[in-house]
């Protein structure tokens, strides 16, 4: 091929040949300029070098010039039709293109020139792979490594064939081959990383993907899974920060999107998340994983019809898909449809039998009893679980717990509850100091004087009834007494009042209560009317609507200004049971201060002076005050009290309140499923021997 014709190489002359080798060296150093210039010169002297051609496609698709890399390989093909190299190196460039079926055939001609060519068999798994063929995918790349048993690439793609069919095991035990051949192969690192993440490991994954990006900043891929990590971790503002990167880098990245949307979702920003829950849509509509995100948002937003919607088109596009089962399980068991939601946990179990997200929710679901086969699973497989991550052992914890508090095993039970609510408070933000200072700046801004100035300037509307207090007092149960009168909408826990009460008022900084400093007869009036307004969204034609997000107690004076002829309903439990209720349960978000016993109890001391304050400074009858006690031993006469100052008839649907059918979303969503009964009274007897720090902090509190 050498027609020893001279090459200009700087200073020097040489022949094609070692042209050729100085420009291959320029390629894969990344100076593709002088590769490049060195190639035109040896096309210039004789177009029919087919090396040439072939080099200057792999520099174009190093440029990112997709097409004129496929033509280049076109041209070194038409010059030597019988190189199977070309042929593979086609098919991948045509894969990358999305011209599948093109990139298929291209393989199957390099494999028909030399059926032992082990990258020929490798670039036909990747675009089987792409066109859904995962059996076809495997075979071809199992083919690639016992022709050559050191190819990172193909163990690279069983990895992700594995992850593809949920065995994650086996795709990490792929990708670790890969790098122990390859140590700097970023993709695989970068798989390695994603897939940590899925097996609820995200410190690994954080250390490895924090890596890959350190080597290559210009990742997109490997900052969104950081993001996904950052994610699981809780730590929201640093996968903000990697999901903002990744659209920095791919403005229409749809997973980074998604994860953007999954953080404003976890803050409570819902109207945010879900527009990028759309956007997402938009993006790639059929991508069921977008749907399935935007049906989470809709559920956390008090619209159980429209999430169940959205999660049945994302079971239309990909009937496989385990997250929107289980978002679907959850979701039906608030409506109170406790067989279909395990249905639906069951088949996420099934597509995802390594998963233990379905396994835990089923102890949701149902009582543990001696022979359940379910927490026999979660028995076993606890030590593993524990072990693997601290993500997975607090989820397992708390599911435990729970089972052998079913089982009455109540030493047992604690030991899971204070596992997990140790390891949730070393991963969790919350200053007791902060709460504090939150409580001091209620008494600044809501004196009784500056409440008696600006009385009666909200908006007139009795339409919404508030049902507050502390976590676990009985607002569900209170909530759904009021919801079962046929002239009532039960919205349950909704974000809006808090929202709204947070932002900035005539150029304040936003911040409750010191963005209130200011507040007038005008912000009152436009306040209430937004709320009553978002509210309407949920039920446009209810008479009442209830809102029982029980840290609105923070907001009394608030709503009493703003919604003047609202009801304000406070539920008030036993300090200790209510407590005990709040540190044995894993929320969904927020609630950070039940995961550690004094910081609980200082909270609830907290909340009590809160509702010292409003007592002394709001008028007499603001609010109504049931006590939980009362209400589950002498239901009737409670019952008919309640009703009668929400200024509903009577109706006996109210004495039966577990029949009503109605979404609730709040952690005594099964509870409140049953007749109205007086077992979790005293409750905190039981497990007195573990609440010492709880005791302390609570001080003359509790009763004696």
């Amino acid at each position: 091929m050498d027609t020893g014709a001279p090459i200009a190489a700087g200073q020097r002359k040489v022949s094609i040949d070692q042209a050729l080798q100085l420009a291959v060296q320029h390629q894969q150093a990344g100076r593709l300029q002088q590769a490049e210039q060195l190639v035109r010169q040896i096309i210039g002297i004789n177009p029919n070098v087919a090396p040439a051609w072939q080099i200057l496609g792999v520099i174009a698709h190093q440029a990112g010039n997709l097409p004129g890399a496929i033509e280049n390989m076109g041209r070194a093909i038409k010059l030597a039709p019988i190189n199977p190299i070309l042929y593979a190196n086609r098919a991948e460039l045509h894969r990358l293109a999305g011209n599948l079926q093109q990139a298929v055939a291209d393989a199957r001609q390099a494999i028909k020139l030399d059926a032992r060519c082990a990258p020929a068999h490798s670039n036909l798994g990747i675009a089987l792979y792409d066109q859904g063929d995962m059996d076809g995918a495997e075979a071809a790349q199992k083919q690639a490594l016992k022709l050559d048993g050191r190819l990172p690439h193909a163990l690279n793609n069983l990895g992700s064939i594995a992850r593809h069919r949920r065995q994650r095991e086996i795709a990490e035990k792929y990708y670790r081959q890969a790098l122990e051949l390859s140590p700097d192969y970023l993709e695989a690192a970068n798989n390695l990383g994603a897939i940590l993440a899925e097996r609820d490991r995200p410190e690994e994954s954080i250390k490895v993907l924090l890596e890959v990006a350190r080597r290559k900043p210009n990742y997109a891929e490997a900052h969104s899974n950081l993001g996904n990590a950052f994610l699981a971790m809780e730590d929201y503002a640093r996968a903000k920060k990697a999901y903002l990167t990744t659209l920095k880098l791919k403005k229409d990245h749809p997973e980074a999107v998604e994860g953007l949307a999954r953080c404003l979702q976890e803050e409570r920003e819902y109207d945010k998340a879900l527009e990028l829950a759309e956007r997402a849509i938009q993006l790639s509509p059929e991508r069921a994983q977008a749907h399935s995100l935007k049906a989470g948002i809709l559920s956390d937003q008090s619209f159980p019809t429209e999430a169940l919607a959205a999660y049945e088109q994302a079971l239309a596009l990909n009937p496989e898909l385990p997250a929107a089962w289980a978002g679907k399980g959850h979701v039906l068991m608030e409506e109170g449809r406790m067989d279909e939601a395990e249905q639906a946990f069951t088949r996420a179990l099934e597509l995802e039998p390594e998963g233990l997200g379905a396994r835990l929710a089923l102890t949701q679901c149902r009582k543990t009893s001696a022979d359940d086969d379910n927490f026999a699973v979660l028995q076993s497989k606890a030590q593993e679980a524990v072990a693997a991550s601290p993500t997975t052992a607090i989820s397992m914890h708390f599911a435990l717990g729970k089972c052998h508090e079913d089982l009455k095993q109540y030493d047992q039970a604690f030991e899971h509850y204070l596992a997990g609510a140790g390891l949730k408070r070393q991963r969790v933000s919350y200053s007791a100091e902060n709460q504090d200072k939150l409580v001091a700046n209620i008494r600044q801004i809501f004196t009784a004087e500056r409440i008696a100035g600006l009385a009666g300037q909200g908006d007139p509307t009795n339409v919404p009834i508030f049902v507050l207090g502390m976590p676990r007092s009985g607002t569900t149960l209170t909530e759904t007494i009021i919801a079962s009168h046929p002239d009532v909408y039960g919205a349950g826990e909704l974000p809006d009042l808090l929202q709204i009460a947070a932002e900035s008022i005539n150029g304040s900084e936003p911040g409750y209560p010191l963005n209130l400093a200011s507040l007038n007869g005008d912000n009152l009036k436009a306040m209430g009317a937004r709320y009553l307004s978002q509210i309407r969204q949920r039920s446009p034609d209810a008479a009442r609507i209830t809102d029982k997000m029980p840290a609105n107690f923070q907001a009394l004076g608030l709503i009493h200004l703003m919604l003047p002829n609202a009801k304000i309903v406070h539920i008030q439990r036993n300090p200790v049971d209510t407590c005990l209720s709040a540190f044995t349960k894993l929320f969904k978000r927020s609630q950070y201060q039940t995961y550690d016993l004094a910081e609980l109890g200082r909270y609830y001391r907290n909340y009590l002076e809160t509702m010292a304050h409003w007592r002394a400074v709001l008028p007499a009858g603001s609010f109504y005050e049931v006590q939980y006690e009362n209400l589950v031993s002498n239901q009737e006469e409670e019952t008919r009290k309640l009703v009668e100052y929400c200024g509903l008839g009577w109706n006996d649907a109210c004495l039966t309140p577990h029949k009503t059918e109605r979404n609730v979303k709040t952690a005594s969503v099964m509870q409140v499923r049953e007749p109205v009964y007086t077992s979790s009274v005293q409750r905190w007897r039981r497990y007195e021997k573990f609440l010492g720090p709880l005791l302390e902090a609570l001080g003359d509190a509790v009763p004696r």
